[in-house]
Parts: structure tokens; sequence; C-alpha cells
């Protein structure tokens, strides 16, 4: 399947108007629809398609965005992965990820992405010890995705929450800190 859009906010609101109405997320080994709250296993559901999103060929800070169809409904939805962590896991459902892609490239670099900071390798390589991966906090911004983000970079010096690029988050030297209430 081709799409008329080359980033991904746009590709998600053509796939809206194809009535693909729910959301997905990832969360131990199942998929959960936002919209209902209905845990699907592996089997329970099928990946139509895979599509990554680069900001330059070859970026080292891809997005994916997988069309997802509930088999027992037909129910359709979109699981996005804003920072290709559901997409290298080794759980059955992210392996049920790991389908061809169609690869676009938008033209822009961005300098913030999704409303925060972009921080790129070569800054963080500067003070590693600067930043921190942060998984559910309650203080997370809104995604323009209409839910909040799972995990977001945070730096420490200004205390602020910023993107981190894909080999940032691959790096053995990025601290992560789940939310504990």
């Amino acid at each position: 399947m081709k799409l008329k859009e080359n980033n991904l906010l746009d590709a998600v609101n053509e796939f809206r108007t194809k009535g693909y109405e729910d959301d997905f997320k990832i969360k131990d080994n199942h998929i959960i629809s936002t919209k209902s709250g209905k845990i699907l296993n592996v089997q329970d559901f099928e990946i139509e398609h895979g599509f990554q999103f680069e900001t330059e060929e070859h970026a080292a800070d891809s997005q994916y965005l997988f069309t997802i169809v509930e088999q027992a409904t037909g129910n359709k939805g979109l699981l996005i992965d804003l920072m290709g962590t559901e997409y290298f896991g080794d759980k059955p459902v992210h392996k049920k990820l790991q389908v061809p892609m169609d690869i676009y490239v938008s033209e822009a670099e961005p300098v913030y992405k999704y409303g925060v900071r972009k921080v790129l390798k070569a800054e963080f390589n500067i003070e590693p010890g600067r930043y921190e991966l942060r998984e559910e906090f309650p203080d997370f911004p809104y995604c323009p995705f209409d839910n909040r983000f799972t995990i977001l970079g945070f730096d420490k010096k200004n205390q602020e929450y910023v993107w981190l690029v894909t080999s940032i988050l691959r790096d053995k030297r990025l601290k992560k800190i789940s939310y504990q209430p």
C-alpha cells in the first residue's frame, strides 16, 4: 500500500479517513486498544502494513506506523512506534511487527519533534550523563496522536523533556528510569 504522504502525522490522518479509528499500544506482550481497553494476544490480530518514516535518508531517527486488524471483529487501527523501541524488541508481539517496511523520507530535519526539543547523537556524546530515558512518568507532555508519550528523554541540566534520536536510545550510556509512584 502506497501512501500519499511522506511524514507520520499526515499518514495517520490519511489512515483515519480510511477507517482506521482505533489506536493500539504494546504492553506485556499484548496490544491494547486505547479506545476500548481490550487486550489482544499475538494470535488475535494481523499486521496489514508497516511504514517507516525518516527525516533524511539513512537517518538515525526513524518512526514506525503499523496498520492492525483485529481478527475477530475486523476492527482497524494504528500502532505508532515513535522511537523505534517496539519494532526492535524480542518478545513475540515485537517479532510480529517485523514486517517488510515501506520507507518514506521527509525533506526537512526538525529542531523540535512533537513539541519537544530534538537531541542528536553528537549533542548527547558531549555530555551523555546529562540525559536519561524516562518511562511512564505522569508529567509527560501530550503527544500529537491523542495519547501521552510512554517513554521520553529528559535533559537534567535544562529540566525539560526532549526527543532522543533512535541511536541514543540504543546507547548503553543512556540511563533508563521507570516511574515509581
